[in-house]
């Protein structure tokens, strides 16, 4: 299994430097291009929401750490962040039926995650929100 880390301060200009880390690591691991794309588009969403949101009322320092995981069957990667709780996996999914200036703000940066994942899990942990984004290799 190929494991590998990195952190970044919470800045949107942060976000894209991060999301070609993630490219060079999983060209590395020889993860196929298909699961790379989805694998980079579900960390930018995660990553683009925490730098948003989550730090609204938490206290600094803060950091957002990225785990990836990647070995013959899967690819795994961990959000972990300190910022404020925020469980996605509660967010109810949006409404896409109605015309788009009727809709709703918000929720398709979750919908996309779960869209580009098999599995996606959070947990509240040790005062810091863990989202770990995992994807079968078939």
């Amino acid at each position: 299994m190929a494991s590998y880390d990195t952190s970044i301060t919470p800045d949107l200009a942060a976000v894209p430097p991060l999301i070609g880390w993630v490219e060079e690591r999983c060209q590395e691991a020889g993860l196929e291009a298909g699961l790379t794309f989805k694998l980079m588009l579900a960390i930018e969403e995660a990553v683009t929401n925490v730098v948003s949101y989550a730090f609204a009322e938490a206290p600094p320092p803060h950091c957002i750490h990225l785990r990836l995981d990647i070995d013959e069957d899967r690819c795994a990667a961990e959000v972990i962040d300190n910022g404020g709780p925020f469980d996605p996996s509660a967010a109810p999914p949006p409404d896409l039926t109605g015309p788009l200036e009727e809709r709703d703000p918000g929720g398709l940066g979750i919908h996309l995650i779960r869209n580009m994942a098999d599995r996606v899990e959070y947990r509240r942990e040790d005062g810091q929100n863990r989202l770990r984004i995992e994807t079968a290799r078939r």
